[in-house]
């Protein structure tokens, strides 16, 4: 939002647009990488509709879309003859209406994975079986979960849209009181729940509160405010140190001020506020989608329409050593979903795409073998007074 002489004269190496170009740690800038189909179509059909990095189960990588026939709808990638092998459903899952799957993993005596999808019950995947979570008092059909405390927490059920239910502590199948189990009415409906160090937060589209404690006898509910909210279920993500979340007027933290207790929510994304102004106006904004990537201190916020301008958000250091935001925008990447993550020392960032596709992205330097549109424009340069025409003899560049 600089006015462009300002930001000629004294932001001289900043860019004005760009577009699939990537702000580097170290200064200036590069096109991104490409993405390749690594892992090739996923049994099934329609989109994928999850995805999920892990590695420490099987060979780390997970997916998920409807059965053409049968009840089989998570696959996990096999490395050693590069295929997909379905993992039994116990349970009979619908996946009539299901429209996106979401991941979490704990780790109390192994690896587990936990998948949650708004339709059918909470369910688990150790590595070993696939198992619903079929309590009595466990949510039907949760949308989000999270772990914290050593408890699983689900909520989005569509019968009870405020109620974010805890498992008993280190059973994530038993939602009995008795045992440590329970819930709790937040009061407005839930749209995104995340952990951050100490504290479980729970979104609504206008409403944000914080869950503190470590058990059923001293969890406690608080505000954090009522005028504010996360709009995309899946735009909320721990980066740079903080938490940031997609809210009202562009991307915002929950970081810690200098008062203990206190939550600051200034947004990190006012220098590209008219990006944002017309994301609301013409897309789906509830559809997008967010992956990190740790090694390049960046993120990625993606559409699921590869015509759309996605936007990349990279944090490095200025002049003054402070850490500031950049950002760029992409396009020509369908993402139904993403997700990123290490297996062993390699961090693998993946999207699934609509026509059944798992990609890689930072892989070679096209689109699967196609050409990447790319557009870099630098600051207007005036030499000194822009009101004096020039005649230029000659130009290095």
């Amino acid at each position: 939002n600089v006015d462009p002489l300002t930001q000629a004269s004294n932001l001289s190496g900043s860019a004005i647009r760009m577009i699939n170009y990537e702000p580097a740690l170290s200064g200036g800038y590069r096109r991104i990488s490409g993405y390749s189909n690594d892992y090739g179509t996923v049994p099934g059909t329609g989109a994928v509709l999850g995805v999920a990095v892990n590695g420490n189960l099987d060979d780390g990588i997970f997916a998920c879309r409807k059965p053409t026939s049968g009840h089989d709808y998570l696959y996990k990638w096999q490395d050693s003859n590069d295929s997909w092998v379905a993992i039994p459903e116990a349970g009979n899952p619908d996946m009539t209406n299901v429209s996106k799957i979401r991941f979490t993993s704990f780790n109390w005596s192994g690896e587990v994975l936990l998948l949650t999808d708004g339709i059918n019950p909470a369910a688990t995947y150790n590595g070993t079986a696939y198992t619903q979570i079929t309590h009595a008092q466990a949510p039907n059909n949760p949308k989000y979960s999270e772990e914290f405390a050593s408890h699983i927490f689900l909520c989005g059920d569509s019968s009870e849209p405020y109620n974010i239910y805890f498992s008993a502590p280190l059973n994530h199948s038993d939602f009995s009181p008795a045992n440590g189990a329970g819930v709790i009415n937040v009061g407005y409906t839930i749209t995104a729940v995340k952990k951050f160090r100490n504290q479980l937060y729970i979104f609504g589209a206008n409403n944000i509160k914080r869950l503190i404690g470590n058990n059923a006898a001293n969890f406690t509910l608080e505000n954090v405010t009522s005028n504010m909210g996360c709009l995309a279920p899946d735009s909320v993500v721990e980066f740079g140190g903080d938490l940031l979340f997609l809210g009202p007027d562009g991307i915002r933290p929950i970081s810690g001020t200098d008062k203990i207790g206190d939550v600051e929510l200034a947004t990190v994304s006012k220098e590209i506020q008219s990006i944002f102004d017309n994301y609301y106006l013409s897309e789906q904004i509830i559809d997008i989608a967010i992956v990190v990537l740790r090694k390049k201190s960046q993120f990625r916020f993606f559409f699921k329409n590869d015509s759309s301008l996605s936007l990349i958000g990279g944090i490095r250091k200025s002049q003054n050593k402070q850490s500031i935001f950049e950002y760029s925008q992409l396009i020509g990447i369908e993402a139904n979903c993403v997700d990123s993550g290490y297996i062993g020392q390699f961090e693998h960032v993946i999207h699934g795409d609509g026509s059944g596709k798992v990609h890689r992205q930072e892989r070679g330097n096209s689109f699967e073998g196609g050409d990447i549109f790319s557009l870099y424009q630098t600051p207007y340069f005036y030499m000194q007074d822009p009101e004096v025409r020039k005649v230029v003899h000659k130009v290095n560049t």
